[in-house]
């Protein structure tokens, strides 16, 4: 699941990009892809189908602590069924302008800023590829994505980079917040009380 909720968001930058950048009928030449900016010819890499592209590269995920709560019960029919917590995490977007030319790059970059800035909250069940998603009705409307700025310090993004190759890019990094994880294989299943019957005994005198 986790690649298609990137791709959702992925496929609405790559549209509103074309559409002001390109014609949007332009299909055929995605601007915006998810990739591995690692593997880029920029950082020593050999990977071609990412240059020139606005390249989304997740580089951490980390738990929303202040969310944690107690084992989930969910009732199907007559049964109540136990699962384990759900796991809200946040998803750390970088989108790096890969370009030949650096004002090509800048002028990417902004378009990303502009999108983002007129778009932070993505409800899955209201998007147009939602139904590409290999979840069920009712976990999708469970799904949203706030996803808002994330700015790191000079120190912080001497050690980002070094890991991703040593050569700084023109990028912007996102938090995409709030993503809920939940294994589907329940812990127990038990029955309801369907109802409460009242036993009258007679006394004896």
């Amino acid at each position: 699941m986790g690649s298609s909720l990137l791709k959702i968001i992925i496929g609405q930058l790559d549209q509103y990009i074309r559409s002001v950048e390109a014609p949007v009928n332009d299909t055929a030449n995605s601007r915006v892809v998810l990739g591995n900016i690692a593997a880029s010819r920029f950082a020593g890499g050999e990977e071609e189908s990412i240059s020139d592209k606005v390249v989304v590269t997740l580089v951490n995920i980390a738990e929303e602590g202040s969310l944690k709560n107690n084992t989930a019960n969910r009732q199907a029919g007559r049964q109540s069924i136990q699962y384990n917590p759900v796991v809200h995490v946040n998803l750390y977007l970088l989108f790096t302008a890969n370009f030949e030319y650096y004002d090509t790059a800048v002028n990417y970059l902004f378009r990303v800023l502009e999108f983002f800035q007129g778009r932070k909250i993505f409800k899955l069940r209201n998007a147009p590829a939602a139904g590409t998603l290999p979840a069920s009705p009712e976990r999708m409307e469970e799904i949203e994505l706030t996803v808002e700025l994330h700015t790191l310090s000079f120190e912080q993004l001497n050690d980002l980079w070094g890991a991703l190759g040593g050569k700084q890019m023109p990028f912007v990094l996102y938090r995409a917040r709030l993503v809920p994880v939940q294994m589907q294989q329940p812990l127990s299943r038990s029955g309801l009380i369907a109802e409460a019957g009242v036993n009258i005994f007679p006394i004896n005198e």
